[in-house]
């Protein structure tokens, strides 16, 4: 049996931890780390399930971390549906994927953010916990780290890792960025905002119901695939783009076609009879790559995007 002690637990005897990103964040390393650390150094045993679809930039993705103490039957995998512990890479995932639902009662809500705990409350619908914001995307800035070090950071320690033994791996883990990892883990723990509610006003939200799993019992004739439901014709990925869509000038463009050579999924833009005709706001992911490689003209550039 471990000496550590787990913070919360589950009618199984699991501590239920989501992570809620966008490809390209490091939420995917971030998990494993914390999955070692938990293990490796604290005697704890569990599951981990990382779900990241086409792995390309800005595809919405998450990862699931189930702890529990040696000797707990391990029998559950994929993501979990009712976290003990929410971490959430960019506060406008909260809404869309409903990132609320299936919270355990007094859960803990790490969100990187330059909102207050009680907005970020009303955006969650959080029946009672606590919530620590961060701003995540200034500390990774600053120190020249990712953004998943101090959301991690700040994860571990409201778990109740101790931190000297944290960053002791995190050095080990990457030597070469210790400076700027310890950079970031300091400053997310010096700078974070956390704020404890009780129960009063919100209810608990259900879990999201899963479609089920595919087997042979609702398989169509012939064991064919429904390629209605698993193909990604008609999907709206303005999740994934979060409103960071490129501004295309037809009058510009020369359809020399650079964009499609870098873009993360061609499907965000739009061709006919051979030439650029604009962008799939409904397909694009945001990435800007197609922006950094337009090249600049007499009249300018076609695609163009401000950052500001």
């Amino acid at each position: 049996m471990s000496a550590f002690k787990l913070p919360a637990r589950d009618e199984l005897g699991f501590c239920n931890i989501f992570l809620s990103a966008l490809g390209g964040d490091g939420a995917n390393m971030g998990g494993k780390l914390l999955f070692k650390i938990g293990c490796t150094h604290f005697g704890l045993d569990g599951g981990y399930d990382a779900r990241y679809g086409s792995e390309k930039k800005g595809t919405a993705t998450d990862v699931s971390v189930r702890f529990c103490e040696v000797g707990t039957p391990v029998r559950q995998a994929g993501p979990t549906a009712t976290p003990h512990f929410l971490v959430a890479f960019h506060d406008d995932l909260i809404a869309p994927l409903e990132l609320g639902r299936g919270l355990q009662l007094n859960a803990v809500c790490i969100v990187n953010s330059i909102k207050s705990p009680e907005e970020v409350r009303h955006l969650l619908g959080l029946h009672s916990g606590t919530i620590v914001c961060v701003d995540a995307t200034k500390i990774a800035y600053q120190s020249k780290s990712r953004m998943n070090m101090p959301l991690i950071a700040v994860l571990c320690h409201e778990l109740g890792f101790p931190d000297t033994d944290v960053t002791a791996v995190i050095k080990k883990q990457w030597p070469k960025a210790a400076e700027s990892n310890m950079a970031a883990f300091n400053a997310a723990l010096g700078g974070s905002t956390r704020e404890t509610f009780s129960s009063n006003g919100y209810p608990r939200q259900s879990p999201q119901v899963s479609r089920g799993p595919i087997g042979w019992r609702n398989m169509l004739n012939g064991g064919t695939i429904d390629a209605l439901t698993h193909c990604t014709l008609n999907r709206d990925n303005r999740i994934a783009g979060r409103g960071r869509v490129p501004k295309f000038d037809k009058g510009v463009c020369t359809s020399c076609g650079i964009c499609l050579t870098v873009c993360s999924d061609p499907g965000g833009l739009l061709w006919r009879d051979g030439r650029m005709d604009g962008i799939d706001d409904a397909f694009c992911k945001g990435c800007m790559r197609c922006v950094e490689v337009c090249p600049d003209t007499k009249k300018g550039k076609a695609l163009t995007f401000d950052y500001a």
